[in-house]
């Protein structure tokens, strides 16, 4: 068949009437027209669907549009003009077609052309490019899917509802969060209302109210809802605003739900642990700080008296030493239950830190707290703790203090208890000591021991031998302040530094330690080719005595140094005791750094540890927290700090070293996570004074 032959042809098909105007309106054409037999032979193409495939009319005309469509598109493509056979011999079909731009999609509307007979004769197709809605279509279909997936992955319940009546519709998910399925509850205003907590009500009607005012159009809150069987469940509930009423008052709103109990929950245990001691489930310093400080401010605003108490086990140490630190821990845990059960509920009580507890007691006058206090020593006193198969008595030491109308800050009272409790352990512990003129007796006496042997010369280093953990050989040994009274007795530093401090003396005793430290280093008694470290610790007193430093220094000339031309001098420091600025340190030190001494920061990882030091100080060596050490054995938590602390050191070439080791267990913890070096009685306990 030609191609006039064809156009004639469709001009029969169409029109009878083959006019201009009827030619000018298929050749300007932007949609394709097309004409085909019952085969799908071409009888007549547009000039628009010849621009579109690239082809002439010569090229088509006689041959099948079929190969030119895609071939997942063909089958539905000939069940379509198969329906052109019957009545009412019209179909729509959309394909994709190869074009002279690569695939692209078209909308066909057909028509059947009936012969005399009512048989088809031809097909007349208009199509229309539909590529771009096709591929919005696809983009919608694939977002809406990634949202569906989300939403079910992410398990959101959605919900979408009247503002006024908060009559909603919510999803399955909305529904199973709380224990219920589809049509088993209808989610209301006052439905929804009643499953809130009532500790929630009124916070959540607080954040609603600029929402439906019209200030805000987002709505995000987390509140409690009532689970199906009865417990709560953590609902996080974002929601926004999509319709209001000409006054800006809301109409319609959707939002999500989200089940975030166990995240919640372990918020919640988060911050309880923040506040509590993981052992005993006491509040820890940081909580019973907090309870001391708001139940002062609230005796100082009502005028009514309150006490404050600090309890101390008596010869703890030996338990750990006797029967190994497990045993200690759990003497820690069933006291802590004494304690609880023997308090009275508006008390306060957490563990202070070690052996020491701590009770706040409010609106308690002092015969009141003395009463109770003593009813609590006798309790712990009077119980036999069985243990391991072992029975193990304990006794407290206890020393108390009334809060007074002119104390602003509750740090004073908590020291004049504690002066309290130094003299019920004086007086032969297991005893409840006030704060009056017995504590004072014993400060004064205190006193007076200590300036007297600064008088006499009766303050003396005793050595901790410091060993490195891989091979227990003696590298280092730190310097311990220690009284010789005259009557023979030796007391331990932990005996008189406080009292010693308050009376401005630190700085006197840490020059004498200094200075029998730099002779015994200056005059060993037998040479060594490399001698060891000697760690001494520097109070913040001394620091504001720079006079004492300079003297030091000279005192150390001459002093054999170290293979790499280091003293062996080494000077510790603890930022809790030191006040001054760090550059101020740095100052005051610097005559001894400039001889070769070498700086080291003890209680890192402690409460109060922080990166400034390392950061502004030449640190050479870090002295482990004791607790943190202590935990080393049982505690994950502890033992990813201190990995953390001795990858940080590696990186900077600082020596760690762990104080207290007292079994082997801390022992091979600690090698494992690489310390270096490290002291305790199980390496080596400290010399006799000399």
């Amino acid at each position: 068949m030609t191609q006039d032959k064809a156009e004639q042809t469709l001009a029969q098909g169409v029109d009878q009437t083959p006019d201009e105007d009827y030619r000018l309106l298929i050749e300007n054409q932007t949609d394709l027209v097309v004409k085909v037999d019952p085969e799908g032979r071409f009888l007549f193409v547009s000039p628009s669907y010849c621009r579109t495939f690239g082809r002439t009319k010569a090229e088509l005309i006689g041959r099948t549009f079929m190969p030119s469509v895609h071939e997942d598109d063909r089958a539905a493509t000939a069940a379509a003009m198969a329906k052109l056979l019957k009545p009412p011999h019209t179909c729509t079909i959309e394909q994709r077609a190869l074009t002279v731009d690569g695939w692209r999609w078209f909308a066909w509307s057909d028509t059947a052309v009936l012969d005399p007979d009512g048989r088809v004769s031809a097909i007349i197709g208009v199509g229309r490019d539909v590529t771009e809605r096709k591929e919005t279509e696809a983009e919608l279909a694939a977002a809406t899917r990634r949202f569906e997936l989300a939403v079910e992955g992410g398990e959101i319940g959605l919900y979408d509802g009247s503002v006024l009546s908060l009559d909603m519709t919510v999803d399955a998910r909305y529904l199973a969060m709380l224990g219920y399925g589809v049509g088993e509850i209808q989610i209301n205003l006052e439905s929804w209302r009643q499953m809130l907590h009532p500790d929630d009500r009124d916070r959540v009607a607080a954040l609603a109210e600029p929402v439906t005012g019209g200030g805000l159009d987002r709505f995000e809150a987390e509140y409690r809802m009532r689970h199906r069987d009865g417990h709560w469940v953590w609902i996080q509930d974002r929601a926004r605003i999509y319709e209001r009423d000409a006054d800006g008052n809301a109409i319609r709103i959707a939002g999500t739900h989200i089940d975030v109990t166990r995240r919640k929950v372990a918020e919640l245990k988060l911050e309880y642990l923040v506040g509590h001691d993981e052992l005993t489930g006491l509040l820890n310093r940081r909580g019973v700080w907090q309870s001391v400080q708001r139940i002062h401010a609230q005796g100082l605003r009502s005028g009514r008296p309150c006490c404050l108490a600090i309890l101390d086990l008596d010869h703890f140490k030996l338990v750990n030493d006797a029967y190994g630190h497990g045993v200690g821990d759990e003497v820690l845990k069933r006291v802590s239950a004494i304690l609880l059960r023997e308090v009275r509920q508006a008390d306060w009580l957490g563990r202070w830190g070690g052996e020491e507890f701590v009770i706040a007691l409010p609106e308690t006058n002092e015969v009141q707290a003395r009463t109770g206090l003593e009813r609590i020593r006798e309790s712990v006193a009077a119980r036999s703790l069985e243990i391991n198969g072992q029975e193990i008595r304990v006794t407290l030491s206890i020393g108390f203090a009334t809060c007074h109308s002119d104390e602003g800050d509750p740090r004073d009272v908590l020291a004049r208890a504690d002066m309290a409790l130094y003299h019920a352990k004086n007086a032969g512990r297991n005893r409840v000591c006030y704060d009056g003129n017995d504590s004072g007796v014993y400060a004064v006496s205190m006193a007076v021991l200590v300036q007297s042997a600064l008088q006499t010369a009766r303050i003396l280093p005793a050595f901790q031998p410091i060993l490195d953990l891989r091979d227990r050989r003696v590298v280092a040994e730190e310097s311990l302040a220690r009284i010789v009274a005259a009557d023979g007795r030796i007391l331990a530093a932990s005996a008189f530094i406080e009292i010693a401090e308050q009376l401005g003396l630190l700085h006197r005793i840490d020059s004498m330690l200094l200075s029998a430290t730099a002779a015994r280093l200056k005059f060993p008694g037998e040479s060594t080719e490399s001698p060891l470290f000697d760690f001494v610790h520097l109070s913040g007193d001394l620091v504001r005595h720079p006079d004492i430093l300079m003297a030091l220094a000279r005192e150390l000339d001459g002093v054999c140094k170290t293979a790499n031309g280091a003293l062996p001098l080494v000077l510790t420091l603890n930022e809790r005791q030191i006040t001054a600025e760090t550059e101020q340190v740095a100052r005051a030190l610097a005559p001894l750094l400039d001889l070769g001494c070498k700086i080291a920061v003890s209680d890192y990882g402690g409460d109060a540890s922080s990166f400034r030091f390392l950061i502004h100080l030449p640190v050479s060596f870090i002295q482990l927290d004791a607790n943190l050490v202590r935990l080393a054995s049982e505690s994950a938590r502890a033992q990813s700090i201190l990995a953390t602390i001795q990858h940080s050191a590696k990186d900077l070439g600082i020596t760690t070293i762990a104080k207290q080791i007292e079994d082997e267990s801390t022992l091979q913890r600690l090698l494992e996570l690489g310390v270096d070096w490290g002291s305790g009685y199980l390496l080596g306990r400290p010399s006799e004074p000399s």
